[in-house]
């Protein structure tokens, strides 16, 4: 089984993935953190070309086998727990700007492939896997063109890739899904807090802010997700800190809290010890 690596590809290349928007990687074998939840802005594609992988997608458990293709929503929760040593997979890298730009350009169909992470993953036929290979290997060569016309490109060819995906999903029997009422109000609530968790920290500003009482609030998001609503709340909020003592070492603890929008530090060290059990000092110590 691979173990925790602290330097990933994808983190030694951001500012190579802000630059060019979008970045393939052929032969990846390992994730960014092994047994530690972490959001990423990164809107990513992974084919799975051999072994496997488990872990969890939004605090749900998720395993990818060969020839498995699965959306890396950005800002959702992801934990890796082991692959197997002939883990392989193909991804594709693309940055908040690159999102943008094909939300523009796509906006309905990207919104239905925003819906593929309630799905986690499809496993492909033969023939579907061949085809999505060599789309994401079409994808590989012009992202790595100098063509005035490659952002054209790349955008029209993650539409036929977004397409492909539809029809994979129909062609395996998958029925189109349409979000439950209750999967509706647990992704504004998500959103809610990936936007808000600078400001508030508590469930209540929450279900105000999506018009609900307190306690209907947190009975739905329990009952839908089998996870309270703090519980999603204190995660999200603790793996944004844990990232930034990580990987912004010019910046001290009082910062942080500061960023994180906590009143002080001493505020802040009682939050992250009591959702981790660790200060935020002997957290950043373990991890150097």
């Amino acid at each position: 089984m691979n173990k925790k690596l602290a330097v990933h590809p994808i983190v030694e290349r951001e500012e190579e993935i802000e630059a060019q928007g979008l970045l393939v990687f052929e032969d990846m074998h390992r994730f960014p953190l092994y047994d530690e939840p972490y959001t990423s802005s990164y809107l990513s594609i992974c084919l799975n070309i051999s072994g496997w992988s488990s872990g969890e997608y939004d605090m749900r458990p998720v395993r990818l086998e060969p020839h498995d293709i699965m959306v890396l929503m950005p800002g959702r929760i992801t934990c890796a727990h082991e692959s197997s040593t002939d883990y392989r997979c193909l991804c594709i890298v693309m940055s908040p700007a690159f999102q943008e730009e094909l939300k523009r350009r796509m906006s309905g169909l990207y919104r239905e492939n925003c819906r593929f992470d309630y799905h986690h993953n499809i496993h492909l036929s033969d023939a579907q896997f061949e085809t999505a290979l060599c789309s994401l290997r079409l994808i590989r060569d012009v992202s790595q063109s100098d063509s005035p016309l490659r952002l054209e490109m790349l955008c029209s060819l993650i539409q036929v890739l977004f397409q492909l995906f539809m029809d994979f999903r129909r062609q395996n029997g998958m029925e189109e899904h349409r979000p439950s009422p209750r999967e509706e109000l647990f992704c504004s609530f998500y959103q809610a807090v990936e936007n808000n968790y600078r400001k508030s920290r508590e469930v209540k500003f929450y279900a105000d802010l999506l018009c609900m009482t307190p306690k209907h609030f947190s009975t739905v998001i329990k009952t839908h997700t089998g996870i309270s609503a703090i519980e999603w709340i204190n995660s999200y909020v603790t793996i944004q800190a844990k990232s930034m003592l990580r990987h912004q070492p010019q910046l001290n603890v009082q910062q942080i809290a500061q960023q994180m929008g906590f009143p002080d530090q001493a505020t802040f060290s009682r939050y992250f010890k009591n959702n981790t059990g660790l200060s935020p000092s002997e957290f950043r110590d373990s991890n150097k």
